[in-house]
């Protein structure tokens, strides 16, 4: 099976082809902003190298957030888009279980809790027990209520907030990568689920902080 996987949810763009357990090719860019702009090419520059088509795609995964909204939106129109054109089913995955994944792949004996970067000085936090189980879904906190869920036991933090969370833990705490989430953690982890009956749609968390305003976007007369 050739799976096509792809992140721009937090500050990097990563891309890569994975078949049968190996990676064909990949690529990841640190990018704060311009998700917009390089994924597309950076997706063809993993084809290219891989001297691989669209038409040998079976599955395009994606992660669907939580985290930036530009990128969560950026990343699902892609490869909603590339479904459609190549009739590929679309797996959406969550950024905080493909971090909570690579972190178990690295091996830990604790408990892993992911924290990003939400703004506006809140977090999204998720639990998982040591096998990389969810105990809850994704929640956004401020990080002194994110530091209340881990109370109790050793963690190991994983994520761009990782280091931030950790201060203001008084318990046993241990900080150790992922920052971000990887698109061959993510290709690994579509090739062994179901297919969907729909396509997958973006996980928020919280409301989008552009809004309209009050008027309802009407001009004063």
């Amino acid at each position: 099976m050739r799976v096509l996987a792809f992140d721009a949810t937090m500050a990097t763009c990563s891309v890569a082809l994975w078949c049968d357990g190996s990676v064909e090719a990949s690529l990841c860019d640190p990018m704060v902003h311009g998700q917009a702009e390089a994924l597309v090419p950076a997706v063809e520059s993993v084809l290219k190298k891989a001297a691989c088509s669209y038409d040998a795609l079976d599955r395009i995964a994606v992660t669907v957030g939580p985290g930036s909204f530009t990128g969560v939106r950026v990343g699902l129109a892609t490869a909603r888009g590339l479904g459609v054109a190549t009739e590929c089913p679309v797996i959406g995955v969550l950024t905080t279980v493909v971090l909570a994944e690579e972190a178990r792949l690295n091996g830990t004996d604790t408990k892993i809790a992911v924290a990003i970067d939400a703004r506006r000085a809140e977090l999204y936090v998720q639990c998982f027990d040591q096998d990389g189980e969810a105990g809850r879904d994704p929640l956004c906190l401020l990080p002194a209520d994110a530091a209340k869920l881990l109370e109790q036991d050793a963690w190991r933090l994983v994520g761009d907030s990782a280091e931030k969370l950790s201060g203001l833990v008084s318990n046993e705490v241990k900080i150790s990568g992922p920052v971000y989430p990887n698109a061959t953690v993510l290709a690994a982890m579509a090739a062994q689920q179901p297919l969907p009956s729909a396509p997958p749609g973006p996980v928020y968390i919280r409301p989008p902080d552009a809004a309209l305003p009050k008027s309802g976007g009407r001009l004063r007369p």
